[in-house]
């Protein structure tokens, strides 16, 4: 009688193993495509807010504690100044 519980109860611990590895076989790209996915997501917007803060004249990064928002644009203060003339 002990030997079959022990039967039943390593076969069972068996059965779980492997239906564990079946479904972490097929979640695991599942999952890792996602995350992918949402990396590229934050990624496109690093990098539209990072082309969004170019000078408007010459499109070189600005410091937006030194430089212009004027017109929905980021201007240098020399861009700036060029453009007024």
């Amino acid at each position: 009688m002990l030997a079959i519980d022990i039967a039943l109860l390593v076969g069972s611990a068996v059965l779980v193993m492997v239906g564990a590895a079946v479904v972490g076989g097929r979640l695991g790209p599942r999952l890792e495509a996602r995350r992918r996915r949402l990396q590229g997501e934050r990624n496109a917007e690093c990098e539209k807010r990072r082309l969004a803060e170019l000078c408007t004249i010459c499109g070189t990064l600005i410091d937006p504690a030194h430089d212009l928002w004027d017109a929905d644009q980021w201007w240098h203060q020399a861009c700036y100044r060029e453009s007024l003339r």
